[in-house]
């Protein structure tokens, strides 16, 4: 199996913008097509999808079967199919797409399933379409419409867009089976052409189940899992029947992606309170193997719209259009008749509009397309057609109309036309995934840089800034805004659109799929999706510090030090640990630290009398070098939360027997050891649930999941920028860094000291790069010499290079290595 080569996981992970956190999205990022540079190794991408970019139609050469095709680009989903085109424009890429074919059409242009095709028309397909890197998945009509039409369209699409199920045919089970069938569909045609080291990409609800069913086939694969629609609450979503198996699929993936931060942060409550999983900002713990949680939202082909709006038959339909409503303001919408896109709320809100302000009757209209949604929805529709008529007859006249409704598909050139001269876009969806129309309005008014009013609740209004923002529920908030819009002076437009089209441009199609695929080499390359961590090797170990002679060590307590026990005060260091701890500081050549998560007072206690040893207390909020006092890190840090958090704790201990509660300086700690296993856990997840919603979503801090443990902690501190300020600005000084640690709080070191390895150059030593034991000695004959250490099982997912098996382990290497430097130092 091929291993991971670290060096270019750093540098990857250097180079990748990670939006896995709200405040990444106000950093600064690089031009879309410059990602595609740095595909520097070759790669093979496997992108499925429910359907293909592709439709098919019978040659006129071969009226009868076998039929020979043409092929011709599927309309819709644009911006998908370009990201996952342009993969392939890079040369080192070698993209296949992978999806449902749907209906071929015949000469007469009529639309058949392909269930009657004989085996050579068939055959025929596969061929044409393998000239445009595509395999086709045949599906029985039946089990097809039992799969989109059905439970993709019927039970998932409305779940994750926060609708309810209204009747009981809802809960068809021959949609669920239909719906494994086709999952289990695709991932037998993923795995009949999967080459090992291949990348497979995963697109959106129809395929939840894939990741782990292609899992099971090829347990290395690495799989990348992207959601274009909204995700739901974890109260909405627990009441999907099929909850558990749809999560457990959607984790089959090494990394999964969101369009926006609030339906990632949804997913990993849903995985916590439904299948009981820990969790981070980042990432889910699936039974030791880490998925990764990422944001990446998605962006428009721009440079193709940038070319369409621009056509001369675009011009002319423009020319058409201005005629015809010369004089008048124009403001556009086009959406799908569901009853999500809002379009009954942006009626009654151009309604109160033009009553609000009757300046502007007659000198505005609303040009409202709509084309069909996920279904038929004849209430919707019926009532819509009903609020247009009242407002045409209240406020139009034989003359004129202020709304233009067409409830039909619009062509390309009409479409870009509206969009280049309209005067306002209003988009009042209640919500979406990603609402790409307001991004291509964007590139289409580089000429009249009109507003944008957007609803709060797509993906999209997160990140495009220039836009103003509205409540689809506020009429008359929206009646304010669109005056506001129409009277917006030039500087002013000219301001906003200036930062809306800079992100459309920078963060196109093409950006995206870059971006995906680079964060998930990067997190494979890391080494986050070994299956097992090598046993340290001690007579290495031993054999390194010896030959070093500035040796940083850093060591976590509880767990690490001492073994965990029910009672936290009673974890008291061991005589053997507190020699070896003796020892090594003694050595001038030696700079030990313990970074723990115990407050000043206890490490004081029970530390605080080794000569030369520096502490670290409850995570990296304070620090105390040898013969000095302590630093809090945090002393100008807003600590108001604390009260709060305290009194949700409060509630909780109330309620759970044998919870208790650690108030530290920095952080506050819920611990439920002592608690009955099975509730202790339900009410944590109860808790955590209470301050996310209640805390976290407002206030810089985060929870810590820990064995048994939550804590609340600033965002700012973790143990890792500990790590970095132990090492310095000249982390050269070292050649040899030893770090070990055995929970969660503990990776954020190992993380830091493989960068800080990276930028000193040195491969970390692991025996995992290897295929032998004296291939890793090799590799460590220069120093730096890095052990990163994780104390646990060798299956443990972790950042670290080694693992030892308990704090015995850890106790008796640190003594091995003190007894070479007491012997070093009397050979002085």
């Amino acid at each position: 199996m091929h291993k991971p080569n670290l060096d270019e996981a750093a540098e990857l992970s250097l180079q990748v913008v990670s939006l896995s956190r709200p405040s990444s999205f106000s950093g600064k990022v690089e031009g879309a097509h410059s990602k595609h540079e740095k595909f520097s190794a070759p790669v093979r991408i496997i992108a499925a999808s429910h359907f293909l970019p592709f439709t098919i139609t019978i040659s006129e050469e071969t009226p009868n079967e076998p039929y020979q095709w043409t092929v011709s680009r599927r309309s819709g989903h644009t911006a998908m199919y370009a990201g996952i085109r342009s993969l392939s424009d890079n040369p080192n890429t070698d993209c296949t797409h992978i999806g449902w074919i749907g209906f071929y059409k015949d000469l007469k242009g009529e639309e058949h399933p392909c269930d009657s095709l004989s085996h050579e028309s068939r055959t025929n397909i596969c061929k044409e379409l393998e000239k445009h890197g595509a395999v086709p998945v045949f599906v029985d009509e039946e089990i097809a419409n039992g799969h989109y039409e059905g439970y993709s369209k019927q039970i998932l699409w409305p779940l994750l867009h926060y609708m309810s199920w209204n009747d009981s045919h809802s809960m068809n089970p021959a949609w669920w089976d239909s719906y494994n069938k086709v999952n289990k569909m695709f991932a037998a045609a993923i795995n009949s052409i999967y080459k090992e080291g291949d990348i497979v990409w995963v697109h959106d609800y129809h395929l939840l189940l894939l990741p782990g069913m292609f899992k099971a086939m090829q347990p290395s694969a690495t799989i990348g899992l992207f959601l274009h629609s909204p995700f739901p609450s974890s109260e909405l979503f627990r009441s999907l029947p099929n909850r558990q198996e749809v999560l457990y699929g959607m984790l089959g993936s090494t990394s999964i992606g969101f369009q926006t931060y609030s339906y990632a942060r949804h997913f990993l409550s849903s995985c916590t309170r439904v299948l009981g999983l820990e969790s981070t900002p980042t990432g889910i713990d699936n039974k030791g193997q880490m998925v990764s949680i990422g944001v990446f939202p998605i962006g428009i082909d721009a440079r193709n719209v940038q070319e369409r709006r621009s056509l001369p038959s675009v011009l002319a339909k423009m020319k058409t259009l201005q005629e015809m409503f010369a004089n008048k303001r124009i403001i556009i919408g086009r959406d799908r008749l569901d009853e999500v896109a809002g379009i009954k709320q942006k009626l009654e809100a151009f309604e109160q509009f033009l009553d609000m302000y009757p300046e502007w009757r007659n000198n505005v209209v609303l040009i409202q397309v709509t084309q069909p949604g996920q279904s038929r929805q004849p209430k919707l529709e019926a009532k819509i057609s009903e609020l247009v008529t009242s407002i045409n007859s209240r406020y139009g006249s034989l003359e004129f109309m202020p709304i233009m409704y067409h409830h039909t598909f619009l062509n390309t050139d009409e479409y870009m036309a509206l969009l280049n001269i309209a005067d306002l876009c209003l988009i009042t969806v209640i919500r979406d995934g990603m609402n790409t129309g307001s991004l291509e309005y964007v590139v289409c008014q580089q000429d009249k840089h009109s507003p944008l009013l957007l609803s709060e609740f797509t993906g999209t209004a997160g990140s495009v800034s220039g836009a103003m923002q509205i409540n689809p529920w506020d009429y008359a908030g929206v009646a304010q805004a669109i005056d506001t819009a129409l009277r917006m002076s030039p500087e002013e437009k000219k301001v906003r659109y200036k930062e809306m089209y800079r992100h459309v441009m920078n963060h196109d199609a093409q950006y995206w799929a870059s971006t995906v695929i680079q964060d998930l080499r990067a997190t494979v390359l890391a080494g986050q999706s070994s299956s097992e961590t090598p046993t340290l090797d001690i007579p290495l170990f031993i054999k390194c510090f010896k030959q070093s002679k500035r040796r940083m060590i850093m060591l976590d307590y509880d767990g690490t030090l001492t073994p965990i026990t029910n009672i936290p005060s009673q974890a008291l260091p061991p005589p053997e640990m507190l020699e070896a701890l003796s020892t090594l500081c003694a050595d001038p050549n030696n700079f030990v630290c313990v970074i723990s998560g115990r407050d000043r007072a206890f490490l004081d206690l029970h530390l605080g009398n080794i000569k030369g040893l520096s502490l670290s207390g409850e995570h990296g909020s304070f620090i105390r070098y040898p013969g000095g006092d302590w630093i809090n890190l945090l002393a100008e840090m807003d600590m108001s939360w604390k009260d709060e958090v305290m009194s949700i704790f409060e509630f909780y201990t109330e309620r759970t027997a044998g919870a208790t509660i650690e108030a530290k300086e920095t952080s506050i700690t819920w611990h439920f050891r002592n608690a009955d296993p099975e509730y202790g856990e339900f009410q944590a997840k109860e808790c955590m649930n209470h301050l996310e919603n209640s805390v976290v979503s407002k206030r810089p801090v985060e929870i810590l999941v820990g064995k048994k443990c939550l804590e609340v902690r600033p965002i700012s501190v973790n143990k890792g920028e500990i790590v970095k300020r132990l090492m310095g600005a000249k982390p050269k000084q070292w050649d040899f860094v030893v770090c070990a640690g055995d929970d969660k709080t503990d990776e954020d070191m190992f993380r830091s000291l493989r960068k800080i390895k990276s930028s000193v150059g040195q491969v970390e030593s692991q025996a995992s790069t290897n295929s032998s034991p004296n291939l890793s000695s090799v590799s460590m004959r220069l120093p730096p010499y890095y052990f990163t250490i994780t104390v646990g099982p060798s299956d443990k997912r972790s950042a670290a290079a080694w693992h030892v098996n308990n704090s015995h382990d850890v106790v008796e290497a640190l003594t091995m290595i003190a007894a070479t430097s007491g012997n070093a130092k009397n050979d002085e």
